[in-house]
């Protein structure tokens, strides 16, 4: 098997995104869910439980924690479209423990889908880097956006105070 990078993972978002059609944010991830055949249920779920891509019978199920943020549901659906598409045949991993990294790559995956980089490039530039205002245009929290724009070195990395 080859070696595959998050640089490669998060090409596969990208790629991911603009074949549905997003060139301007917010990527609707539950339209992206349903374009792969994914139905999502929300359900009520304990505060510590986001979400779950479950199989059955071959047909794919996100179980989403209908109380948390929006903000919060969109980067959960993201990470389980990403076990999608990165882990499909694996998804017995939770069981487990050697193969942690599989969060790690939905992590990435799943931030690139909701903050491509080409897409949050363009955009900061025409709103003056407002991290504030960009996270609410994409969909997802202050603080993720903040992440993003330190990761692609347009914010320095210093503190900011994210409200979400």
């Amino acid at each position: 098997m080859a070696l595959v990078t998050y640089v490669q993972y998060r090409q596969q978002a990208e790629a991911l995104a603009k074949e549905f059609g997003y060139l301007e944010p917010p990527v609707d991830v539950r339209a992206i869910a349903e374009g792969l055949g994914i139905e999502i249920i929300e359900m009520t779920l304990p505060n510590w439980f986001f979400g779950v891509l479950v199989n059955i019978k071959d047909e794919f199920y996100i179980s989403l924690n209908k109380g948390m943020p929006q903000h919060r549901k969109n980067f959960t659906i993201a990470h389980e479209i990403a076990h999608h598409e990165l882990h499909g045949e694996e998804l017995a991993y939770m069981k487990n423990s050697k193969r942690e990294y599989f969060h790690r790559e939905a992590d990435v995956f799943a931030a690139e889908l909701c903050m491509p980089s080409e897409m949050v490039r363009s955009e900061a530039a025409k709103w003056f880097n407002d991290y504030r205002f960009l996270a609410n245009q994409f969909g997802v929290s202050e603080t993720a956006m903040v992440r993003k724009l330190q990761e692609l070195q347009i914010l320095r990395n210093i503190p900011y105070e994210c409200r979400n």
